[in-house]
This record gives C-alpha cells, structure tokens and sequence, in this order.
C-alpha cells in the first residue's frame, strides 16, 4: 500500500509490508505483522531526521546549536527558513501514513476472523482498541505541533485526500474520544497471565518481556489523555488521568526510576531496550540492527571523548547548565563545597563546551571512543513514572489544589536529592523548573514552555505569538500545494 516517489503520494513513507492488500488479512501473522508495521511507522515518524527533538526540544529551549544554521534556525524560531531539515520537518506525512495505516487495521483486520480460529473476538477487539490509541496519539503529536490538521476517520489510497483542517481543538476532541472509547478494553500487560483483561502467556507468540514498553496499554493510554487534557487546558481532566495511571502504576509495572539508571550507558540501563518502565517507548534494539547515526539525540549531543565525532551538533552552555541545575544535592548537576562539579548529566564540564551525556547508548552499551563510526540504540522514551507524575502536580498546581501539587513535587525533589520547596515559592514555576531539569533531552522543553505561558499569561510577546499561532510549525509547501482546502497558519503567511 505504501508506492510511489511522487510528493502528493502521502503514501511514499518506507514500509514494512511484503504482500499486497488483496493477499492480505488472511491469517494472524497478517495481523501481527500489520499491527507491528502501524507501530514502526510511528516510530519512524517521531525518529525520521531526529524529529521528536527538532520539535520538543530545541525550539526556545537550553541547546545552542554548534556550526549549524539549521539547527539554529530552529533554536530561534525561524521555522520559514530554506533549510532542508526544517521544510522535511514541516511535512506532515509520516504522522499520516501512521494515520492511514491504522485506520486500514480497523477497516480489515476483522476478516482474519473469518479465516483464522487462534485469532479470537476478544483478542481482535483489544488489537482495534491498540489501533484507535495509536490514532490518538498522532493527532495529539499533530495538533500540538501544526494545531489545524485535517481529520481522516478512514483509510485512503494514492494522493492525500482534499480535506480541510479542523480546529487544534476539535483535532483533540476527536483524538480523546478515540482513546476514551476503548482505554478501559486494554490490558496492563500482553502476555502475562497475571493481568485482568487479557490473562495469557502469550501474545501473538511471545511473552510480556517482548512487549513491555513496545505496543500502547492502558497506563499508556491514559496518559496520552493526561496529556491531550492538559494541551486543551482542560486540568481537571488532564488530573484524573493522571491520578489514574499513578494510582495504578504497581499494577502496570512502572514505578520512580533513580538517575544511576537514568544515565546507565549499558545494556541494563533506563534508556536502552524495551523497559517495563517505559509508559510510551520506541526501541530501537541493537539485536535487530534496528538503531542508526540518526533518530537519537545522542547523534546531536555526544563528541570526543564519548565517541570519535569532533564536535557535537547541540550543547548547553556552561552558564545556563549552572543557571538551571542552581541547587545543592542535585544528583543530576552540582558544584559541591570544594567547587568539585558532581554530574550524570555531562562530560568535559571543564572543557569548551559540556557534552550532554544523559542518554548515551551505544550498540550494546559499548563504548564508542575505539574511532567506529557510533550507532545508536536508545530507546525514544515519551513517557515515563517522573514525567507523568510531575504533570500530575502541574494540573494540581492549576486547580489550586496546593498541598497535594506540594507533595508530588517534593517527593520528585526529594528522588534526585534536593530539599522540600519553601512555603513562598511559586509553584507552578517550581513544578516546570523540575520538569525542566529531569526531563532534559527528552523532547518536552518546547511543549512544556507553551503550557506555562498559556497557564501564566505573563508574558506579552509570548500571548502574542499563541494568538497568532508561531507556537506551531508551519505546514510544508508540498502540502499546501497538494490540498487546496489547506491554509498555511497565520504566523507564517
């Protein structure tokens, strides 16, 4: 289903399947080979030109680009630039042909039914649940970063469709309502006996161990809730989803990670492989060959001595790293009594420019300083227990709901060695200042920027650039040539 080389083709995304559609939906390796083609889609499409950090992270963000104009273009703002990178950035199709993919699941995945007695109602219903959840995700990714998308509730061949953009805020209703329709049908684990809505030791052939941190559950699916709650500014909601998926999180098997195994660059460590602890992750395992020189940020961030390449693409600045990590005890950065730097976070503090090393995996946690062209391995990690759970104190923040917003935070200071907030400080300041710092390098900083001018309404330039819609990227050319009903967003005319 995925052709041609021509631009209006929305369906010349690299894809994995082999056989062609009339072929197709015969038997269950058919669905377990398109279910797992919608998910490497996804991930290809947050990965592709080391999108998911172009967007999250560098835009107003604490990375300076080093000897390259695109990347700093993105840094400032200057998202109408020629460059190559930025107008690849601009075009959307990746995040539909994940859309279209999955809309074709739910279209014919229930003719395997008919041919195939191992593929059960039950487990076709939990599979079309994992299908809407993926929908939902990627108009969440879309609206936040483009705001007026256009909507397909079906699947489509050849040139992308002539549909006009709905609302950033209808784009986020319908992707709410695609995953509160089927959230609750999700198991906490695939493959395990031990869970109350699919108890089996096997999922389309394997164990939990496969698929931990690899397809969407229930916590995975509300937490894209929380999160598409707190875009729209809906807190209360944005709350309880929240609430949810802490509240279960022991039943999920995620729970608080420390920062040894945060910044572990071996094969054991947070950030490489598929984790029971990863609430929305994207692997890229070294066993496959699945990992690259692109599609992880350490291909931005990491330089001699860490691997063979001279200089890093992005780094953080002496000043702003002491500016930003500015408290005694912090695990993550410190300068201690004697003026000693204590850090997990960077290399050669001393030196020119500080190497962000936080995530750092190489091939099989191997080091990369023997003069081999690094590949990467990590694990693109969206969601996980600190990051859910200190959005869990900014919509209590919010709400005003003081004290519980108060121990939340403190709890996530506590965990990285930092003292309790003093009773004048601001607090949702305090809740963003540590998301700040724990989720360094992980995509959130643009996003999470957005959030709080949007919540603090201090700012006049800021309120000016949200109502003229600068927050989002432009939408590409090809697009716009492409589909006529499309305006480009007002900031960028």
């Amino acid at each position: 289903m995925f052709g041609t080389s021509s631009c209006e083709k929305f369906l010349d995304v690299e894809s994995n399947h082999i056989v062609n559609e009339e072929n197709k939906w015969k038997d269950i390796n058919d669905i377990r080979g398109s279910l797992l083609g919608v998910y490497g889609l996804l991930r290809t499409a947050l990965a592709e030109n080391n999108a998911h950090w172009l967007y999250g992270e560098l835009r107003n963000g604490d990375f300076t680009a080093l000897n390259r104009r695109d990347l700093q273009d993105i840094v400032d703002g200057r998202l109408n630039s020629s460059a190559k990178l930025i107008q690849e950035g601009s075009d959307w199709r990746r995040f539909y042909a994940v859309i279209n993919a999955a809309n074709l699941f739910i279209e014919r995945s229930y003719e395997v039914l008919e041919h195939d007695k191992q593929y059960t109602a039950a487990l076709h219903e939990i599979d079309v649940a994992q299908m809407r959840v993926v929908k939902g995700f990627v108009y969440y990714l879309l609206a936040r970063t483009w705001g007026d998308v256009p909507i397909w509730d079906k699947s489509y061949e050849g040139a992308f469709p002539k549909i006009k953009a709905s609302s950033v805020d209808q784009v986020l209703t319908y992707a709410e309502n695609e995953i509160n329709a089927v959230k609750d049908k999700l198991p906490f684990f695939y493959g395990s006996f031990n869970d109350p809505v699919l108890p089996a030791d096997l999922y389309l052939g394997s164990t939990s161990v496969k698929w931990s941190g690899v397809l969407f559950n229930r916590l995975s699916a509300y937490t894209i809730l929380a999160h598409i709650n707190a875009l729209s500014g809906n807190y209360l909601e944005a709350s309880v989803f929240a609430d949810y998926v802490i509240a279960n999180a022991t039943r999920g098997g995620i729970a608080a990670t420390d920062i040894a195994d945060i910044t572990n660059t071996t094969n054991v460590g947070f950030f490489f492989g598929n984790r029971i602890k990863h609430i929305i992750g994207f692997p890229f395992p070294n066993s496959s060959n699945e990992g690259g020189t692109d599609g992880h940020i350490e291909s931005l961030t990491l330089a001699k001595p860490l691997v063979s390449k001279p200089n890093p693409d992005i780094y953080v600045k002496v000043e702003r790293i002491v500016d930003i990590f500015n408290e005694a005890g912090d695990q993550r950065f410190r300068i201690d009594s004697t003026g000693t730097v204590q850090t997990s976070y960077f290399a050669d503090f001393g030196g020119i420019r500080p190497i962000f090393k936080k995530i750092h995996i190489i091939r099989n946690g191997e080091s990369g300083t023997d003069g081999s062209l690094p590949f990467f391995t990590s694990t693109l990690v969206f969601s996980r227990f600190e990051e859910i759970n200190l959005l869990r104190a900014e919509a209590n923040a919010v709400l005003g709901r003081t004290e519980l917003a108060t121990a939340i935070l403190n709890q996530s200071r506590k965990n990285r060695g930092l003292v309790e907030i003093g009773p004048n400080v601001d607090l949702i300041d305090a809740v963003f200042q540590e998301r700040r710092k724990e989720l360094m390098g992980e995509g959130w900083r643009w996003f999470d920027v957005v959030r709080y001018n949007k919540i603090k309404k201090n700012d006049p330039a800021f309120q000016k650039l949200i109502a003229q819609k600068g927050i989002y990227w432009p939408i590409s050319q090809n697009a716009l040539a492409n589909n006529k009903e499309l305006q480009q967003n007002t900031y960028w005319k």
